[in-house]
């Protein structure tokens, strides 16, 4: 998610009800969405159109389309900006207070310096799986109207500039100051700088850059989808091939027959989490739909059956019980908060600042892990846990806000308009 893609929508207010009607007319109704009226001949033997040649489906289509002339100024979804940082806080707070590292010392673990407060940040890690939601969510909206060259400068210039700045930034941290391990070698940062150190077998020099190569797989099947041109039937179809490829890639996955192709290219482990997010996209747009509700339940029901296998996993890194049940709330509620902005319900917070959340939350997620790790090193012997915790967070927002305004603004300014240049000049040269 971009700083340039911050979140916004084009101003309309969105849909507050949710409209279940009968199955089989909702999926007439997103058939029609796009196809053009009916001419003067074909009018008179469609059934439901009406005296000016138009389905009454795509009536309705049409008064969503011109509530607002089409110049009006973009707003901010700044509800989004606050779910962003949030879910950054929750998984910084889980590697600080709950996830086993060796910055509190040898053998100590962070849930036991936080008995009470890892009874809750040990559950921080499901900040990625809304992080995962919100950027099906945004990604779709910034892709609606673009051309794939457009999108993909858009993207990368999103999510390259400020994440090879975090690799040096942290490889010089970790490299000067760090008594707990971490020292990258010259081929490891190289590679870690095209986001392709796991395919190639080679670690990442902070553990948090997984989840930025399961979002640059996003970004390219979308690119695809942009390539075809970016519409509510099309938009609908690719969810719907996409989540069936997903139950059948999980399901051959319980058969012990993994296909790393596909598994790689459409990661059915967080596919859910951005098709929903592309549902509670359209829902936004668009109005309530019975199609997009159901995808939304279906993938929320897959994604609920993998919790008894990421509990297991996140015991591993956390050292104490992570209970299912609670798993299980904590994705319900990521999904209807979501629901929430879908049709409207967060529209009231609309204050200002939380913009300046929504800034903060890429640096702060690239950045807080290692560094904050050495920072509770130098520190936890000269103060209490709590004195601790408190400057580091500090030190992490402070420090996200200087790279947010002084390093990702200008260079990815000047990193897209170079792209933009570039795009320009090979469209000039192939006519």
């Amino acid at each position: 998610m971009s700083v340039s893609d911050w979140p916004v929508t084009n101003g309309r207010t969105a849909p507050r009800s949710c409209t279940f009607g009968h199955g089989w007319h909702t999926l007439s109704v997103m058939a029609k969405t796009e196809l053009p009226p009916p001419s003067a001949g074909q009018a008179g033997s469609t059934a439901g159109a009406t005296a000016d040649g138009m389905t009454r489906a795509q009536r309705r289509v049409a008064a969503r389309e011109t509530r607002l002339p089409k110049n009006q100024p973009i707003t901010r979804l700044r509800e989004v900006d606050l779910l962003r940082f949030i879910a950054a806080a929750a998984v910084m707070l889980f590697h600080y207070t709950a996830r086993l590292n060796p910055a509190w010392g040898a053998d100590v673990t962070p849930a036991s310096v936080f008995p009470q407060l890892s009874q809750f940040t040990r559950y921080g890690f499901l900040g990625v799986e809304l992080f995962f939601l919100i950027s099906g969510f945004v990604i779709l909206m910034t892709a609606w109207g673009r051309k794939v060259g457009e999108f993909t400068i858009a993207r990368f210039t999103r999510l390259f500039p400020a994440y090879v700045f975090a690799v040096i930034f942290t490889t010089i941290i970790v490299t000067a100051f760090s008594r707990i391990g971490n020292d990258p070698g010259p081929l490891q940062i190289l590679t870690n700088m095209t986001l392709l150190q796991e395919p190639l077998g080679i670690a990442s020099v902070d553990g948090v850059y997984w989840s930025l190569l399961v979002e640059l797989k996003f970004y390219f099947l979308m690119a695809c989808l942009v390539a075809f041109g970016v519409t509510y039937r099309r938009v609908v179809s690719f969810m719907g091939l996409w989540l069936i490829a997903t139950v059948a890639l999980q399901a051959a996955a319980t058969q012990g027959q993994n296909i790393a192709f596909l598994d790689f290219f459409l990661f059915p482990r967080w596919s859910p989490y951005f098709i929903a997010g592309m549902a509670f996209y359209l829902i936004h747009k668009f109005g309530s739909n019975l199609v997009l509700w159901i995808m939304v339940f279906v993938t929320w029901i897959i994604t609920l059956s993998t919790v008894a296998k990421e509990a297991a996993g996140a015991e591993r890194i956390v050292g104490v019980p992570v209970n299912p049940v609670t798993m299980y709330a904590g994705i319900t509620a990521i999904y209807l908060v979501m629901a929430l902005v879908a049709v409207g319900g967060l529209r009231w917070m609309s204050w200002r600042r939380l913009t300046t959340l929504g800034i903060l939350t890429y640096p702060l997620y690239l950045l807080h892990e290692w560094i904050g790790w050495v920072i509770i090193d130098r520190l936890h012997a000269d103060f209490t846990p709590w004195q601790t915790l408190g400057i580091t967070v500090a030190s992490m927002i402070a420090l996200a806000w200087l790279v947010a305004h002084f390093i990702e603004a200008p260079l990815s300014k000047t990193v897209r308009n170079a792209l933009n240049r570039s795009l320009q000049q090979m469209r000039a040269e192939g006519r």
